[in-house]
């Protein structure tokens, strides 16, 4: 044909490819110009531009060098494969474990790195009429270790060494990319230990390059060729002579020579794709339709590939596609697919698996497990942890060994049941001893293994089994086993040695040994062989021993039955009071017929039916069986809350005629009598205690409802009836105020005060708390009141205690006493109380700087009690009081600084009327006495002490006795022995403290 040279200056040609109608070829700048080739002209198709190189995907600091490039069909596309070159005297080549794609339209190069894979592109090829469809060979990298003298570094031809990064707008084929192809990936790398792997890929604008399908290359296939759909083209190896097995294959025939059959011949063979078996002769439309199937199920597009098939009837192509209905999940889609394929036991398994199975996973495994993709499934069964499923999966496919593993592990709920279908598989296979051990982990081996060697006719090897196993319930079926034989010494040795005594009394009984069986009871206690020994007697006549093992086996009905049948009345009641409550009331009718109504009653009441022995105790007693009373009082003190009210009241009656009234108390509480109970108290003056109070207290409304919980709640509910009658709030409530006038009536005043509070009687129950004398009560009560009548009563009343006396006690009286005055708002009780502070503290203390700030105190109250008559009259008098009080504070306050003003001040304050009634006029006296005593004018001093002793104002409380002796020798007086040797309170108060100090 003709050739036509494009010159390009300084670019020599290094690769050279020719598909189709498109000749292609890069220079040493590794530009790949492509140019179309036709008879009419040869023009540039297209070439790289400067900016995308086909290394450019590689590090800079490498070396490049294409190995080969090839062209699709229409041109737009050129796959390249190329090397890395190191060193620069020696350059050594390592293949790049990439195979690029340069898209011309976008300008782009694509890459698919078949790095993890462990291999690298040895050649590839496009198919001549499909430009999305390129073939790839590759083989496995060898590590290789290679020297450059140039840079001294060892290093190791080996995939880790080839680029990591894809160039600028490359796509990988991964599960970032598609679920579908990371699943082929996982696929091609479990085949990655074959040296040569056929791949082939689709390759377009808007996913990239993704693996479409993956093969290794066998022997006697050598390489790839090409690619057409819907075949692909090797070369074959083969000796002449030799048949293959591929079809379309051509071979060379020479017919010179004789000795040919060793002669190594290369031959041409084709294998079709994978989603085309079946239809490698279909038509074109056929064949583009099953292009688009396999493009659309290579990128996980379910739709589009079974619209692209539906017309099409071959199975192949269904099962491909339900092949990857199971990568892809696509339920609905299996479901047609295996329609189409008429695989009926698939499409039953999944309408199965749909109604009974909620994940998707494990529905989409039954699919896999019908197309025989057991990988596939194990997969998607522990996706959604259904290992149960997986499990059976394992079993079923006879990988037994994975079964128990995970079942170990994952699934040991069925681990027993897993062991126990893998023993019965042993079993089947002959393999006894494995089985046995496996029956053993499943716990199945006290069943199977007897079985399984029963079966075969192995009796000694059972029997050494057992003997070896040493196991309690095996050696019980071992010795019935030998029962059954005959073999009774052999049967109760292994009875004995597990100790199954009522086998060997059994065994003993059966051989006429009731003496060795009375032995074997009294040894081991065994019920159940006392029983058997019982009926044993029973059945020889013996009535008495039968009675007696009946009674020590614990079957007191038959004891019971023989005793009155052969009329055994003491053995009777001895065993009828052991026995269950129904068979306790037929002893008791049994000997009320026969009149012995002790034992009658006696029994009623151990069988529960109270209600009968009262009646029965009734009949009796008033026939005059007195006898009968004391059976009465001992039943009456064991009624509980279930007895019937009408039945307990009944017995109340019959205590309060013969004395007994607490104890008719109790039963009328338990009847539900409270006014009887109460009177009753009253009348017989019977004590009642707080027990006995919180019984007799009705419970309210809703307790009787909820009564069944609160029986169990203390002692309060301890003899209140079950079927108590409900009363009113109303008549609860004098019900109640009844019994807090008996307990003040009989000086229970913290009672009294805990039932008047009941009742809602808050200051009834004050008041008998004030009798109780119970202070700390008091205040607490008062204070968790809340009443202003409680708080004036507790302030009252601690008023008459101790308030006055100085000590910590009285100033906590004092506290509370403001406190609850001020809470009632009780102005005038307030200013009083204030008032009589002020004047304790001028009497006892001499203080009069506390008595002023309570004095003011009291005037603030008084101002407060807007309904006091002559409230202004009461605060002028007190205006005037605490004037005074203030002068005569100022005035002890010039003492020292200003005697002579504290003089005249004090001879003012003498000078008014209402002194007396502010302060203590004999301190102002003791104040001029002893100013002038100091400033030497002595007849003064005994002046102002004539003026006191005219007043009748005793000398000794406000002067010391020595100040006296002095004034008196100075004037020449003699000091009368009645006021002699006093000294003042205060003072003597002053100096103990002082003396406290001091120490």
């Amino acid at each position: 044909g003709l050739i036509k040279l494009f010159k390009v200056p300084r670019r020599e040609p290094k690769q050279l490819g020719s598909p189709g109608h498109f000749n292609l070829w890069a220079h040493a700048q590794n530009l790949v110009p492509s140019i179309s080739i036709s008879t009419e002209s040869q023009r540039i198709h297209c070439k790289t531009s400067q900016g995308h190189q086909a290394t450019q995907t590689q590090e800079k600091s490498k070396g490049n060098a294409i190995r080969s490039i090839r062209c699709n069909s229409d041109g737009t596309r050129v796959s390249i494969i190329a090397d890395h070159v190191y060193g620069k005297s020696v350059r050594i080549r390592e293949p790049d474990s990439r195979l690029h794609v340069y898209d011309s339209e976008r300008d782009i190069v694509d890459s698919y790195d078949f790095f993890e894979l462990q291999h690298f592109p040895t050649s590839h090829f496009w198919d001549p009429l499909e430009p999305k469809l390129l073939t790839c060979e590759t083989r496995q990298a060898r590590k290789v270790p290679i020297v450059l003298g140039d840079y001294g570094v060892n290093k190791l031809s080996q995939p880790h060494l080839l680029a990591q990064s894809m160039v600028s707008g490359s796509l990988e084929p991964t599960e970032s990319r598609h679920g579908i192809a990371s699943d082929l990936t996982q696929n091609v790398r479990g085949n990655s230990s074959s040296g040569v792997q056929v791949m082939t890929l689709f390759v377009t604008a808007e996913y990239g390059m993704l693996l479409q399908d993956a093969f290794p290359l066998e022997p006697p296939l050598e390489a790839l060729l090409g690619v057409q759909v819907p075949q692909l083209f090797f070369t074959r190896c083969s000796t002449r002579g030799t048949k293959t097995d591929f079809d379309g294959s051509l071979g060379n025939s020479d017919d010179g020579d004789n000795d040919t059959s060793n002669l190594r011949c290369v031959a041409l063979c084709s294998r079709v794709m994978r989603d085309f078996v079946g239809l490698d002769d279909a038509d074109n439309k056929t064949r583009s339709a099953l292009l688009d199937f396999s493009f659309h199920l290579t990128i996980g597009n379910m739709d589009e590939a079974h619209r692209a098939v539906r017309c099409i009837e071959s199975p192949a192509v269904w099962e491909n596609m339900a092949h990857m209905c199971v990568q892809t999940k696509r339920l609905d889609v299996a479901e047609v697919c295996l329609g189409h394929m008429g695989h009926a036991r698939g499409a039953a398994a999944v309408r199965i698996a749909k109604a009974e199975i909620a994940e998707l996973e494990a529905r989409v495994a039954s699919v896999a497990v019908q197309l025989g993709l057991r990988n596939d499934a194990a997969r998607l069964y522990r996706e959604c942890r259904r290992f149960d499923l997986l499990n059976e999966l394992y079993q079923a496919a006879g990988e037994w060994e994975l079964a128990l593993d995970l079942a170990s592990y994952s699934d040991r709920i069925h681990l027993r049941s897993t062991h126990h279908r893998y023993a019965l598989h042993l079993e089947a296979l002959g393999s006894y001893d494995n089985a046995a051990r496996h029956f053993e982990l499943a716990n199945t081996h006290r069943r199977e293994v007897p079985r399984m060697l029963v079966t075969r006719g192995e009796q000694a090897a059972l029997e050494r089994y057992i003997m070896r196993a040493k196991d309690t319930e095996l050696m019980r079926w071992w010795a019935g086993y030998c029962e059954s034989l005959g073999h009774i010494d052999s049967a109760q040795h292994c009875y004995e040695s597990v100790g199954d005594y009522y086998s060997l009394v059994r065994v003993a009984c059966f051989s006429n040994q009731t003496n060795h069986a009375v032995e074997i009871i009294g040894q081991s206690f065994s019920a159940a062989g006392a029983y058997h020994l019982a009926r044993h007697f029973e059945g020889c006549g013996d009535i008495n021993k039968a009675i007696h093992y009946f009674a020590k086996s614990g079957c007191y009905n038959h004891a019971i039955r023989l005793a009155r049948q052969y009329q055994l009345d003491v053995n009777l009641l001895q065993f009828s009071i052991e026995a269950c409550p129904s068979l306790q009331v037929d002893c008791a009718l049994y000997f009320e017929r026969k009149g012995e109504f002790e034992k009658a009653v006696h029994l009623y009441q151990k069988g529960g039916e109270l209600a009968k022995a009262l009646d029965l105790c009734f009949k009796v007693g008033s026939a005059g069986r007195t006898e009968m009373f004391e059976v009465l009082s001992t039943i009456s003190r064991e009624l509980d809350n279930s007895a019937p009210p009408n039945v307990v009241a009944r017995c109340a009656e019959f205590f309060v005629e013969h004395g007994q009234y607490e104890q008719a108390v109790r039963l009328y509480i338990r009847g539900g009598k409270y006014k009887q109970a109460i009177m009753l108290c009253c009348e017989h003056h019977v004590t009642i205690t707080e027990e006995l109070a919180d019984a007799m207290t009705p419970p309210k409304i809703e307790k009787y409802r909820d009564h069944d919980d609160s029986s169990g709640k203390g002692e309060q509910y301890s003899l209140i009836s079950h079927k108590a009658p409900a009363i009113s709030h109303d008549e609860r409530v004098e019900l109640i105020l009844d019994l807090a006038r008996v307990c003040k009536k009989q000086n229970s005043y913290q009672l009294a005060c805990k039932k008047f509070t009941q009742a809602g009687d808050r200051a009834r129950a004050l008041r008998c708390l004030l009798k109780s004398g119970d202070t700390k009560n008091i205040i607490y009560y008062a204070s968790v009141s809340r009443n202003r009548d409680i708080y004036i009563l507790a302030a009252n009343y601690l008023q008459s205690l101790d308030w006055q006396s100085g000590s910590t006690d009285a100033a906590e009286l004092t506290k509370r006493i403001v406190e609850f005055y001020t809470k009632a708002r009780a102005h005038e009780p307030l200013a009083a109380f204030y008032d009589a502070y002020a004047q304790m503290e001028i009497d006892e203390f001499r203080d009069y700087e506390k008595a002023l700030d309570a004095l003011k105190e009291s005037k603030q109250q008084l101002e407060k009690a807007k309904k006091l008559i002559d409230r202004e009259c009461r605060i002028d008098v007190l205006e005037s009081r605490i004037a005074i009080v203030t002068d005569f504070v100022q005035a002890r306050k010039y003492e020292k600084s200003d005697p002579h003003k504290m003089a005249d001040m004090c001879t003012a304050i003498l000078s008014r009327r209402e002194a007396t009634t502010a302060i203590r006029i004999g301190d102002a006296y003791a104040l001029l006495v002893e100013y002038h005593f100091k400033k030497g004018n002595a007849h003064d001093a005994f002046d102002l002490l004539q003026q006191m002793r005219q007043g009748n104002i005793a000398l000794h409380p406000y002067l010391e006795s020595n100040l006296l002796e002095q004034i008196h020798k100075t004037v020449g007086v003699v000091l009368l022995p009645d006021e002699k040797g006093y000294m003042p309170p205060a003072d003597e108060g002053l100096v103990k403290e002082e003396v406290g100090e001091v120490e």
